[in-house]
């Protein structure tokens, strides 16, 4: 049994593959690693899988389409550490039964954590209050600051995270609408505090956190016409890709300083990336460097250890991607 670990060699392995869990891996099978710190090129992938029975993906892993799947017979699963996908798996997979793995479940839990803790630091107003006390300043009345209990929020898209955060917002007693065109019957049924609704209704809610998948479909759907929606000290909290929320549009509105945004993710990211105009909306801003999942490591790869361990005993498993799924995932 041949496993094979694409994660590039680094920091992010070390954090992502400890030695306890390697050791695990090893029980399983013969375990070859990607021995470059970047990661592997489609060439390089192709022929690494050439004797692989598991594959063991992680970021920047090149997508394994049909034509790769052609040059690995032996591929018995595919187990990603980490969230979607979308752009590592293709339906070549599911065309020849062989199963796809996520870690998404667990990475959500550890997203909406941070989801929730960005909402209380937006209702309290906690960043712009450090920075007053830090210039001399000792202004108890520095915005409008609420609270989440009692409060009304708007999801804009459901899927693992929303249905993570629903959980955690439980006890504080908020009114939620959901919008998710995609959304079951009944899936709501856990949280009787939330409802479905229109697009309309969801962006008139006084916090809005979204949580589409990036997709064609979705691209620039917070647009100029939906951030007028938002009511007066409206908070829009974005953890999902920056491409679902129209930048420009959203800078004029944060200059018009009616509402305030929390922002994990942007159009363009890396250091400098973001827009000057957006940066210098200090008052109604707390802008992150996309981490809301950043302290999810060994968790996803221990939970995908532990399912392909499943898979080889012939037991259920519990980070299967269905096809649609897979279909509704981010595409990077």
């Amino acid at each position: 049994m041949n496993i094979l670990i694409t994660a590039a060699q680094g920091d992010t392995f070390d954090r992502h593959f400890p030695a306890p869990i390697l050791e695990q891996l090893r029980a399983l099978g013969t375990v070859v690693c990607n021995p470059f710190p970047r990661p592997f090129t489609a060439q390089e992938l192709a022929e690494a899988l050439k004797d692989t029975d598991i594959v063991v993906t992680h970021w920047g892993t090149p997508q394994i389409d049909a034509c790769m799947l052609d040059g690995a017979p032996r591929l018995r699963l595919l187990a990603h550490a980490a969230g979607t996908v979308a752009h590592i798996a293709s339906e070549a997979f599911y065309e020849r039964n062989i199963p796809v793995l996520s870690a998404n479940s667990v990475m959500a839990r550890f997203v909406a954590e941070s989801v929730l803790g960005y909402m209380i630091a937006a209702t309290h107003r906690v960043a712009q209050l450090n920075a007053s006390i830090r210039a001399g300043s000792w202004d108890k009345r520095l915005g409008e600051q609420t609270s989440l209990f009692g409060n009304s929020i708007g999801l804009i898209g459901l899927g693992t995270v929303g249905r993570e955060l629903l959980s955690l917002l439980a006890p504080f007693g908020c009114t939620v609408r959901v919008y998710d065109p995609y959304l079951p019957t009944g899936a709501l049924e856990r949280w009787p505090f939330a409802a479905q609704c229109g697009f309309e209704e969801a962006m008139r809610q006084p916090i809005v956190s979204v949580h589409a998948s990036q997709t064609p479909e979705t691209y620039h759907m917070i647009d100029a016409n939906a951030l007028e929606l938002l009511p007066e000290g409206g908070i829009l909290l974005n953890t999902a890709r920056g491409s679902l929320v129209d930048t420009q549009a959203l800078i004029a509105a944060l200059q018009t300083r009616r509402i305030y945004a929390v922002l994990d993710v942007y159009e363009e990211e890396g250091a400098g990336n973001q827009p000057e105009a957006l940066l210098q909306c200090r008052e109604n801003t707390l802008l992150l460097p996309h981490i809301a999942a950043a302290p999810a490591t060994w968790q996803l790869t221990q939970a995908v250890v532990d399912d392909i361990g499943r898979f080889l005993r012939g037991e259920p498993l519990t980070l299967a991607v269905s096809l649609r799924q897979y279909r509704l995932m981010t595409q990077e």
